[in-house]
Formats: structure tokens, sequence, C-alpha cells
């Protein structure tokens, strides 16, 4: 390489090294300002009355398969992001500006409950950001199994029905606590069930769309199965397993 050519290059790598440096720097700086918007737009007071609610249930009392079938479909980067999935992001980022609007979400489970806790459901930037915001304050002050518990206990199951004890009733008559002596727990066949559900609550209802609803379930069930949720063998069995919806006659 002769004198001119190699200057060249350096002069080219030294600018992609100062653009990287600034991108970092701005990168940084996004999420420093992101989290600080995270730190006033979250009302801790609202959560800590929820945790301390006597119908709370943590996700610790409830059979593993309950709070994994919601991982494999809705968010299975959970346990090892920041409250932002980066990939899901940049996926329906790109689906929207092919779209030309807001045809993915994106969102994370911690997304999703600051939604549902602080802010309304308007499909905008403005409130893609706070729910962002937010997020990273949540994931900075509570611990993954908080979090979880709290979008169970929080989420929308459609006919007016909010929370997973709640649809378990409504639906099974059935509890998600594991080892219940007052009540049989949900099967994992039934766990597929509301898994499906938060995708589209009422469209996915077993009261009003049963068959849609256990086409959403084999979805779950099979995501559990890839990531090593559930055996080939209990998928099987759940699939096979003929599931009771205890309120259809009221919704017919």
């Amino acid at each position: 390489m002769g004198g001119g050519a190699y200057m060249l290059h350096a002069i080219r790598l030294k600018r992609l090294v100062m653009a990287a440096m600034m991108l970092t720097v701005l990168s940084l700086t996004a999420w420093l300002g992101m989290s600080a918007a995270g730190d006033v737009l979250t009302d801790d007071r609202e959560i800590t009355a929820i945790l301390d609610e006597g119908g709370y249930i943590p996700i610790q009392e409830m059979p593993d398969y309950i709070w994994q079938a919601f991982l494999a479909v809705e968010d299975h980067r959970f346990m090892s992001h920041p409250g932002i999935d980066i990939l899901s992001l940049g996926r329906a980022l790109a689906a929207d500006l092919k779209a030309g609007g807001m045809v993915q979400g994106g969102s994370t489970i911690t997304m999703q409950l600051a939604r549902n806790l602080f802010l309304s459901h308007d499909k905008t930037i403005a409130r893609k950001l706070k729910e962002s915001a937010i997020a990273l304050h949540i994931e900075r002050n509570y611990s993954k199994e908080q979090i979880l518990s709290l979008y169970l206990n929080q989420i929308y199951f459609a006919h007016g029905t909010y929370g997973i004890e709640q649809a378990a009733q409504l639906y099974f008559g059935k509890t998600v606590r594991a080892g219940s002596k007052d009540q049989e727990t949900i099967s994992l066949s039934e766990a597929g069930i509301l898994a499906a559900m938060p995708k589209a609550p009422e469209r996915y209802s077993p009261l009003k769309n049963k068959e849609l609803a256990m086409e959403r379930q084999q979805l779950v069930l099979n995501r559990m199965e890839e990531l090593g949720f559930i055996s080939n063998e209990e998928k099987r069995l759940a699939l096979s397993t003929e599931v009771t919806v205890v309120q259809a006659d009221r919704h017919a």
C-alpha cells in the first residue's frame, strides 16, 4: 500500500472510530434520559399497593408451566432483557416502516405492564417512548418475579375480567394456585389457552371463539416445547386433553 493510500485508509478508519464513539455517547445519553423520564412517569405507590393486595398471587405460588406459557408466546427473552428488547423493537420498527403505520408493538412484558398501569393504549410514538421509559424504571426497582407476577395479576382477559386468577375462575372454575386444597389448579392445556389471549383478548376468548382459541393454544404449546419449557410428550398430552369452558353456555 502506497503512502497516499495508507493515509486515506487511516483517515477513513479514524472517521469510523469517531462515528462509533459519537453513536455510543448518543445511545448512552438517550438511555440515561429515558431512565430519568421513567423515574418521573412511574408512581411506585401504585405498584406497591398492588404487591400488598390480599388477592395478589405471585408466580412462586403457581405451577411453572402457567407463567412459562406467557413467556413463550409474549416475551421469551424476558428473563435476560432490561425491560426493552432491542431485537423485537427493531423488527417491529421495520414492519411499521414497511406498512406506513404502527402494525407491530414489539413490547416486552415489562412494557405491557407499564402501559396497563400508567398509560393509554393509543398507538403513538410518544406513548411507546413513555412505555419504554417506565419499563426501564420498573426493571431497575423490581425483581423479574415481581414484574411477571404484576403482569399476570393485571392483564386483561376479555369479558371485563382482569388478572389470571379471575380468568381461571371465569373460564374453567379453577385456580392458578399450585396445590390448592379448595380448588383444582388449571392444567397445562388450560394455561395454554389463557396465554393465547393477551394478543387479542376478545378474539381469542374461548367463550366466543373456542375453535380459534384452541388454534392459538397449539401455537403456545409449540413455542413452549421449542424453548424447552415442556417436553414433546407433555405437549402431546396437553393438545389431546379435552378442555371444558364452564361459562360457555352463558355466552353462546
